[in-house]
C-alpha cells in the first residue's frame, strides 16, 4: 500500500482516508460475519494439518492468512484489531471447529470385527492345516480367531494358535491384512507367519489340525479366501487382500 497524506488517527492510503484506531466493533455486521467465517476456515485448516490448535506463538500464522482475505475484500480494519479479536474469541473458535469435525468423524466410523490367522511352517516343506468344522467359516484353513477387547494383536494370535493347535509360537511375523465388508461390519484379519514354535499339535473343537506339504494343502477344499492368504505369504510382497461379494460368492483382490 502507498501511504500519503495523513491526519490525527487517520492515514491516506491509495486515495482512501482510513481510521488507524478503528475498532473491530465498528465493522458492519456483514463484514464481521465474513471475517468470522474466514477465521473459522483458516483455524480449521491449521488444525487438520497440525492436529493441534495454534498457540500464542502460532496464532499470527492463522491471522496473517485471514488478513490477506480481509485486504482482498477491501475491508479496512487494523491488523492488531483482528489479532486481538482472535485471541478474545479463541475458545469459541476452537469449539466451532471441534463441532464441525465431530460430524465428519462420525461419518468415517464403522463397526469392525478384528481377527488373526497364522501360517505355521515346520521347516521341512509342511504347513499346519486346520479343517474348520464350527461356525460359518468351514473348510481347510489356518489356525486363528478373534482378537479380544483390550488384547494386543500379537498376544491374540499366540493365544488363538495355542487354543486351536496346542503349539506355543514365538515372535510371529505380521505379513499383511485380509478383509471384507458384510452386514455393515468391516471384518479384518491380520495375517502372521512363523516356524518358531514348541509343543505337540493337538486338535480342538474348532477342527482337526495336522501337518501337510504345502503343495498338498493347495489341493484341499479350502475355506473361502485361504488361497489368497497363502499367496500373500508366499509372495513376500503382497500385503493386502480385499474380498468383495459377488453373485458367485466372495472374490479377492491382492495388493
Amino acid at each position: 500500500m502507498k501511504t500519503g497524506l495523513s491526519r490525527k488517527n487517520h492515514v491516506m492510503v491509495d486515495g482512501q482516508l482510513l481510521q488507524t484506531d478503528k475498532k473491530y466493533a465498528q465493522l458492519k455486521l456483514k463484514q464481521k460475519e465474513k471475517i468470522a467465517e474466514w477465521i473459522f476456515q483458516e483455524t480449521r485448516d491449521y488444525y487438520l494439518k497440525k492436529s493441534v490448535f495454534p498457540d500464542d506463538k502460532h496464532i499470527p500464522e492463522v491471522v496473517d492468512r485471514v488478513y490477506e482475505r480481509i485486504e482482498k475484500a477491501e475491508i479496512w480494519i487494523p491488523y492488531g484489531e483482528v489479532l486481538r479479536h482472535y485471541k478474545k474469541k479463541r475458545a469459541d473458535i476452537h469449539k466451532r471447529v471441534r463441532k464441525s469435525l465431530q460430524g465428519q468423524n462420525q461419518d468415517r466410523t464403522e463397526k469392525m470385527c478384528l481377527m488373526n490367522m497364522c501360517v505355521i511352517f515346520d521347516g521341512n516343506g509342511n504347513v499346519l492345516a486346520l479343517d474348520k468344522v464350527t461356525g460359518n467359516y468351514l473348510g481347510t484353513t489356518f489356525p486363528g480367531g478373534h482378537i479380544e477387547k483390550g488384547e494386543a494383536f500379537q498376544e491374540s494370535v499366540i493365544r488363538e494358535v495355542w487354543e486351536e493347535t496346542g503349539l506355543e509360537i514365538k515372535n510371529p511375523q505380521l505379513c499383511g491384512v485380509y478383509h471384507w465388508h458384510k452386514s455393515g461390519v468391516h471384518n479384518m484379519v491380520f495375517i502372521y507367519k512363523t516356524q518358531n514354535f514348541q509343543g505337540e499339535i493337538k486338535s480342538s473343537r474348532e477342527g482337526q489340525v495336522y501337518w501337510i506339504p504345502v503343495d498338498e494343502f493347495k489341493k484341499k477344499e479350502l475355506a473361502t479366501g485361504t488361497e489368497y492368504v497363502l499367496e500373500m505369504i508366499e509372495s513376500g510382497k503382497l500385503l493386502e487382500c480385499y474380498m468383495k461379494a459377488g453373485t458367485d460368492g466372495y472374490t479377492g483382490t491382492l495388493y
